[in-house]
């Protein structure tokens, strides 16, 4: 059978239930938000048809639907044989179609997009983006970045800084021309739309974009956005840096940020992104006509002040970060941010790796994963965070930041506890939530939310990253070939 929607006419739902065959069909009355219903008697062993169309589409035919199955059938296949995952082990063997189809339904040319069914919306950050580069989709890449680039203020170089005192100054005021909204602030939509937003979505935009540089060598991108890069950079130092000593304040840039701020102080996951980012600048810059020193000095200091004030030596991990004002005490309490993201951005040796990981076996919480039919063989998650009171984006167990402590895990050369907690963390989502074979943003065993959303857009992002760098162990560095 089929079904078409239409506006508001009587007579365009009378056509398409003349159109429908062979069901019997009923129309409700003329209205903003017209139902069309049908019922029809099956027989076993034959085949139905039915199609849903925007009103403005040109409608189906009931003939006119096996074809319209076959093409769209065929276009399926492609695009779920587009990455291929062949193991002994056949709980990860259907990743490969799963994870292709979650991919594309995240991208929205030009960009890709927060989630794939809740916030549909483009984001320059979060790591959506990571996605294009390892599955190979490099052309997607291409027009994410250069999308953004162009929502990339350029002036005023600096601005006065104004705090929101509406929202009792836990935010900078959302105006252009204010300090974090000046030249160098990426703005959230694609296509030089300049408007401020209440996140700082540069830091992850520029990961991302000097990873997909690693993946590529293209070196005539690299000369095209180098102004971006710079430009983020001197915006990165000016605001979260004020007093040159090396160590940055978190500006709302990553995933938990939505309850999570500093006050001010120096952490380190923003330091370890800004360090990475130095450092990838150092090496790209002579390779496009520019000079490496500014980048290679600042990437050394943050480097210094890391391992010096927030590496505590006798616990064996970097802390959350140190306060700003009074005693300027530490705190130790690190959240799985802080740890991936140091290992991800190379900041500690080979011992430091390992004993930072140490720290999440034994002070993270661990959640074990089990369910009628599936052998205990230890499978858990893990929380974002062991502190308390629990309360959303600083105590989750979000599928995203399990993910990336794999990638973390498999950096270190830790292989045996990155595949366990890669593989319990798709068991659980693919396998055991409402969802088959869903990338899901929040667990089911997540106190505060429970399993939230479908193919969203920061862990498929992860899990292409650690299909190939973790599971695989393909770590590209192109630009090391130049």
């Amino acid at each position: 059978m089929t079904g078409v929607l239409p506006p508001t006419s009587e007579t365009h739902v009378a056509d398409a239930a003349q159109q429908a065959s062979p069901a019997q069909l009923y129309a409700s009355q003329a209205s903003a938000t017209p139902v069309l219903t049908g019922a029809v008697k099956v027989k076993a062993g034959e085949v139905l048809y039915f199609a849903i169309q925007k009103p403005e589409a040109a409608a189906l035919r009931y003939a006119d639907l096996p074809q319209a199955w076959a093409r769209t059938e065929a276009a399926r296949q492609k695009l779920a044989s587009r990455v291929r995952v062949q193991t002994p082990d056949p709980y990860i063997n259907t990743l490969g179609g799963a994870l292709s189809i979650a991919a594309d339904a995240i991208w929205q040319d030009p960009a890709y997009l927060h989630g794939a069914i809740a916030w549909r919306m483009p984001l320059n950050g979060w790591r959506g983006a990571y996605t294009a580069s390892p599955l190979g989709w490099h052309d997607r890449a291409q027009t994410h970045f250069r999308a953004y680039a162009k929502s990339q203020l350029t002036s005023p170089e600096v601005g006065p800084l104004v705090m929101d005192t509406a929202l009792h100054l836990a935010r900078h005021q959302e105006k252009l021309g204010t300090a974090v909204f000046s030249s160098g602030y990426i703005s959230r939509n694609p296509g030089g739309d300049l408007r401020p937003h209440h996140y700082d979505m540069n830091l992850v935009y520029i990961d991302a974009l000097l990873r997909h540089l690693r993946w590529t060598g293209d070196l005539t991108m690299a000369r095209e956005l180098w102004p971006v890069l710079e430009r983020h950079l001197a915006w990165e130092k000016r605001n979260f840096d004020k007093d040159n000593d090396g160590l940055y304040d978190a500006y709302a840039a990553i995933w938990a940020s939505d309850a999570l701020q500093y006050s001010g102080g120096a952490v380190t996951h923003s330091s370890a992104y800004n360090y990475w980012a130095n450092k990838l600048a150092a090496k790209l810059a002579p390779r496009v006509g520019q000079n490496p020193q500014p980048y290679r000095q600042e990437a050394a200091k943050i480097h210094q002040a890391l391992n010096a004030r927030l590496w505590m030596p006798t616990q064996g991990w970097y802390a959350e970060y140190q306060d700003a004002l009074g005693l300027k005490q530490l705190h130790p309490a690190a959240g799985l941010w802080t740890v991936y993201h140091a290992l991800d951005s190379e900041v500690p040796d080979a011992f430091q790796a390992y004993q930072a990981l140490r720290y999440v076996d034994a002070n993270i919480p661990h959640i074990p994963v089990r369910a009628t039919g599936l052998p205990d063989e230890g499978y858990h998650l893990l929380s974002t965070t062991n502190w308390q009171p629990y309360d959303w984006s600083i105590n989750n167990v979000a599928m995203a930041e399990v993910l990336h402590t794999t990638l973390a895990n498999w950096q270190a050369g830790r292989t045996e506890e990155a595949f366990k907690l890669w593989k319990s963390a798709l068991l659980e989502s693919m396998y055991l939530g409402s969802s088959p074979g869903n990338i899901q943003q929040v667990s089911f065993y997540d106190a505060h939310r429970g399993e939230l959303y479908r193919d969203f857009a920061d862990p498929i992002g992860v899990t292409a990253r650690t299909l190939l760098e973790g599971l695989f162990g393909i770590v590209p560095d192109a630009l090391g070939a130049f």
